[in-house]
């Protein structure tokens, strides 16, 4: 049989037809999209992590699964790319790679349903996507479930389509895979699941004779079995969650709870699955609990991770589900896919319109199948054609995606693939249909091909006919109006002959065929801009936040970092891996791969002299104020840009910001700027903001430092650009070591101890008041810091019905003449006031992202308003709110009646960004600390403009680091500078007068200071977050 193998022409083994052979093209494309360069983009946040954890397994380790990770299975890939290949960032991307090649080449395997033009076309699609193309590229865990999904898919239709156990199997390996890769499978399986049980419901409805025994042959039941029983433990934890439990508390009693819960529904499961097929159950189950297994456990390593798996995965993103991770608006998707999969939504939209026509008017009738309807086994019987099921499945999977993943608390970049897999797939198939009913032949024979070449020319001359004609022609005789003169008669002449010819082709081609050669022509040409999209996108700006896909990812600085260290340790310490380099918990990770063959110290956010002995260390922003003590005299540095994110200005999108973008010119050419080429110049212009590489808003920073001696050694005088460290720090000559006379409060949820406090008030009647952030509470304190009360318990808007308001960290509180107490409850989005004895009065304020511009609709709404103070106009008494988020000031009665605002994002004087801290001064002048924007801002009573002054310093951008202020009787502000662990002092016209504080414990240090207040004697009060303590100073004067 061996030699008759060999004896066989090679052609008769390969038996290519031009099908086979354009998916051979497709997979050969596949490959070098997906290979090509694979190692040279530096890596993201989540890459380091999932390469790192890898790494481990593969160097022996272990690996235990962490739902925080997602599943399993990307790392045991990973670790066995690493065994094959070697460890690096090309090898460790492989697994991936290969998925994204077989998903290219997965719709052959659909063509029964795509139809096969479809199917070819589906392939294409897939290849050009430009986000499917650029996770395949990435080591994450999306594409890895996107296949498996596919496959879960094509075993579905595959055992409605003949029925064949395998196809069952395949399916418990699918979902089992799915699983074990990363939490989105539940919304997969919903999507499917529901699916099918709509299925079944439908068909049981359509049979007269609807009896258990015909029920129990159809095919979709099966399915719903088969499905049903294996997912039906994973959904534990909800249950547990249900019950008042937490699924991530592994301590009895819960772990008897879950242990119930779990065997209840283990049971449920074998028990149903036996009465229905014992032996196909058997199989199937042990598929499917087999993958589980192995990978949960790290091959019998882990036995815990059986439960980390079926409780803790879906446990752990529940509770996610408030953290909301990103904290995207939920139209996020709509603006990722309008960047780069407009040509799926596109043709989607229109698959959509073109089948809800066709079902009105022409309803479906058995047709093809109606042989079968007597056929208890027939899937189709309500369905016009094969295609029919698939292809609104495809409908129904598109809908609940957008669904299912707005809805959900994390909205992030890399989700939109699993967006675009369905509407690839409906594309395809409205393509393939397209390119089959298009009578081709007879329409090139009518000249219609010359429209294929003449309307996309006209419709560009035309377009640059109106954009002089807008511009103004025949304005003047200067050279830039002879330019548009020039360009506008230029364009008129184009559009004249091109629209004769377009003209003379119509007339040749006839309506129907014109309108065939101009969808042809504008999908062609989407198709094009496609390409280009993605090839810009995978191979020249994928390490660059200018693409909005590109979200908390190295810089390419990194890389030229390694490469330095590479040099130095080859140059100086013998050979590549042998230099010492320490480096610290900012960016970890990330460091701790690039570094994982290099003698490194970690040091973590407490370094020491011993930790920080090595000839190169790494410090990221918030870690420089811990080592300038030790890097001073013998190393000089450089700053880098360490991770990146992209522009989140779409966070502001409000009715009127959507209109101007339609109506007005400028804003128009900004925003095609942005979509077409990456290019924020314009839109710069525009705004008043910057959005340069070198100065990009959304980033955060390193430093490199290098021993004196080292590059004494390396380089020649003169030849390198590192910036020695001197007194550059425009405060440090004001500093004052201080120490503070009390400190009262530790870290806890008991009365006098904090969490995370923040905002801080020395009220009228002489107490402290404290917000209590982490802990959702206001305490009251003595000036001498005894305790006296708490207010407040947590709870969020959501879950209050019938309960007593509670707050949900709260980040600061101001108090009137009267004891009343007016709490800033950030994300509640909402001002609460309280009496005396912390009793709830009234409240105001919900979630919404607002401008100025946006008018009444946008007064007393809040996105996390974290300052608040209490002023006077006459006998009335006003309430100067920061509504942080909306980048304004809104001013309230005492009652919460909305009085005016100002302020508004932006640059310029008067306008804010980030306002966190305000206070009054003695003079009634109102001061905010507009954070991002570095600056103290004056503004009158009426918020008028007076002054400003910046602040070398609120640079990290981090998420706790807000600065609050405060004035005293001398009209001195004394403001927190949380990221330089220091208060700093000014005048009230901001002359510099001194500083105090350091990185420490003690009582002269902070962890980070936040919130301040001046009580009328000069005693000053700094809540320190991070160490959960309030530190008392005596007066500066």
């Amino acid at each position: 049989m061996t030699l008759a193998l060999l004896d066989r022409p090679l052609n008769r083994l390969l038996r290519l037809d031009w099908e086979k052979g354009l998916y051979l093209v497709l997979i050969i494309l596949a490959l070098v999209t997906r290979f090509w360069g694979l190692g040279d983009r530096v890596q993201s946040h989540d890459e380091s992590i999932h390469t790192l954890y890898s790494w481990n397994l593969y160097t022996g380790r272990g690996f235990s699964h962490s739902p925080m990770m997602h599943g399993p299975f990307l790392f045991h890939a990973t670790a066995l790319s690493y065994f094959f290949f070697g460890d690096d960032d090309f090898t460790a991307r492989i697994p991936v790679a290969l998925m994204g090649v077989a998903i290219v080449a997965f719709p052959y395997l659909l063509r029964h349903w795509l139809g096969r033009t479809g199917a070819l076309v589906t392939s294409f699609l897939l290849l050009i996507s430009p986000s499917v193309s650029y996770y395949s590229r990435y080591i994450r865990h999306d594409i890895p479930v996107i296949l498996w999904s596919l496959i879960t898919i094509w075993a579905i239709f595959s055992y409605l389509r003949d029925g064949r156990d395998r196809w069952l199997y395949l399916l418990a390996g699918g979902v089992s895979l799915a699983f074990a890769t990363k939490e989105v499978a539940y919304i997969y399986n919903a999507i499917v699941g529901l699916f099918l049980v709509g299925l079944l419901v439908l068909e049981a409805t359509q049979r007269e004779n609807r009896t258990w025994n015909r029920l129990h042959k159809l095919r979709i039941f099966d399915l719903v079995i088969v499905m049903g029983t294996l997912c039906l433990p994973l959904l534990s934890a909800g249950l547990i969650q249900l019950a008042g439990h937490n699924p991530l508390d592994y301590s009895a009693p819960t772990i008897y709870v879950s242990g119930a819960v779990v065997g209840t529904m283990l049971l449920i499961s074998v028990v149903i699955g036996l009465v229905w097929d014992w032996r196909r159950w058997s199989i199937a189950a042990a598929v499917y609990y087999a993958i589980f297994v192995v990978l949960f456990t790290t091959v019998f390593t882990n036995g815990t991770g059986i439960a980390s798996g079926m409780v803790g995965a879906l446990g752990y993103w529940l509770a996610q589900q408030e953290v909301e991770r990103g904290s995207q608006p939920w139209y996020y998707y709509i603006v990722m896919v309008l960047f780069y999969e407009y040509l799926p939504l596109l043709l989607t939209i229109v698959a959509s319109i073109y089948l809800s026509v066709r079902s009105l008017f022409h309803p479906a009738d058995a047709g093809e199948d109606k042989d079968q309807a007597d056929d208890v086994e027939s899937q189709y019987s309500m369905f016009s054609s094969r295609h029919a099921v698939f292809i609104y499945f495809l409908l129904w999977w598109t809908a609940m995606a957008w669904v299912g993943y707005s809805y959900a608390g994390e909205r992030m970049p890399w989700l939109t693939s699993h967006l675009a897999i369905p509407m690839i797939l409906i594309s395809g198939w409205l393509v393939g249909w397209w390119i089959e009913m298009v009578p081709w032949r007879p329409l090139l024979r009518s000249r219609g091909w010359l429209l294929f070449l003449l309307a996309p020319a006209f419709i560009a001359a035309l377009a640059a006919t109106i954009s002089a004609a807008m511009a103004g022609p025949f304005a003047g005789s200067g050279l830039a109006q002879l330019n548009i003169t020039g360009r506008f008669l230029g364009g008129l002449i184009g559009v004249l002959g091109l629209g004769a010819g377009c003209v003379y082709s119509i007339y040749q081609s006839g309506w129907r065929g014109t309108v065939q050669a101009l969808l042809t022509v504008v999908l062609v040409t989407l198709g094009l801009v496609t390409i280009r999209t993605t090839w810009r996108f995978c191979y020249i700006t994928y390490d660059y936040p200018t693409e909005f896909l590109v979200y908390a990812h190295a810089s390419p600085a990194v890389g030229k970092t390694m490469e330095q260290i590479d040099e130095i340790s080859r140059r100086v310490a013998g050979g590549p891996e042998l230099l010492k380099v320490a480096y610290g918990a900012d960016g970890s990770t990330l460091f701790y791969w690039q570094l994982r063959n290099y003698p490194a110290l970690f040091y973590g956010d407490q370094p020491s002299r011993d930790s920080l002995d090595a000839p190169v260390v790494i410090a990221g922003r918030g870690e420089w104020d811990k080592v300038a003590p030790y890097m001073e005299r013998d190393y000089i540095f450089n700053t880098y840009t360490f991770l990146w994110w992209p522009m989140e200005d779409y966070r502001d999108l409000t009715w009127s910001n959507i209109t101007r973008a339609i109506t007005d010119t400028q804003t128009r050419a900004a925003l095609w700027d942005i979509w077409y080429n990456r290019d924020y110049r314009r839109y710069d212009e525009l705004t008043g903001k910057v959005h340069t590489l070198d100065r990009w808003p959304l980033r955060s920073e390193y430093r490199l430092y290098i021993r004196r001696d080292i590059v004494a050694q390396i380089w020649e005088r003169g030849t390198i650009s590192p910036v020695a460290i001197g007194p550059t720090d425009p405060y440090a000559e004001g500093w004052r070591d201080i120490t503070a006379r009390q400190v009262f409060g530790i870290q806890g949820a008991a009365p006098g101890q904090f969490e995370r406090p923040s905002g801080i008030e020395v009220g009228p009647d002489g107490f402290v008041y404290v917000a209590d952030t982490g802990n959702h509470r206001i305490q009251k304190f003595t000036a001498e810091g005894q305790f006296v009360a708490a207010f407040g318990q947590h709870s969020t808007v959501e879950t209050e019905a019938g309960i007593v308001r509670g707050l949900n960290e709260p980040w600061d509180m101001t108090v009137s003449s009267d004891g009343a107490i007016y709490v800033a409850d950030t994300w509640n989005h909402r001002i609460q006031k309280l009496d005396e004895s912390g009793e709830a009065l009234v409240a105001w304020g919900l979630f919404g992202q607002y401008s100025l511009d946006d008018g009444a609709i946008g007064q007393s709404a809040f996105y996390g308003p974290r300052g608040i103070v209490i002023g006077s106009d006459g006998d009335t008494e006003r309430l100067y709110v920061t509504d942080t988020g909306n980048k304004r000031i809104q001013v309230f009665d005492s009652e919460g009646r909305f009085s005016f605002q100002w302020g508004g994002g932006g640059i310029m004087q008067g306008y804010l960004d980030e306002p966190v801290g305000i206070a009054i001064g003695p003079e009634g002048a109102i001061y905010v600390a507009d954070t991002w924007n570095r600056r103290v801002q004056v503004f009158d009573q009426q918020g008028t403009y007076l002054r400003e002054w910046p602040v070398e310093g609120w640079d990290t951008g981090l998420a706790d680091e807000k600065p609050y202020l405060a004035v005293d009787a001398e009209g001195k502000v004394y403001v927190t500078d949380p990221g330089h662990y220091r208060v700093l002092v000014f005048d009230n016209f901001g002359n510099y007068v001194l500083s105090f504080g350091q990185y420490g414990f003690d009582q002269r240090s902070f962890t980070l200071p936040v919130g301040i207040a001046v009580a009328p004697d000069g005693t000053i009060y700094v809540t320190d977050s991070y160490g959960c303590r309030v530190l008392v100073f005596d007066p500066l004067y």
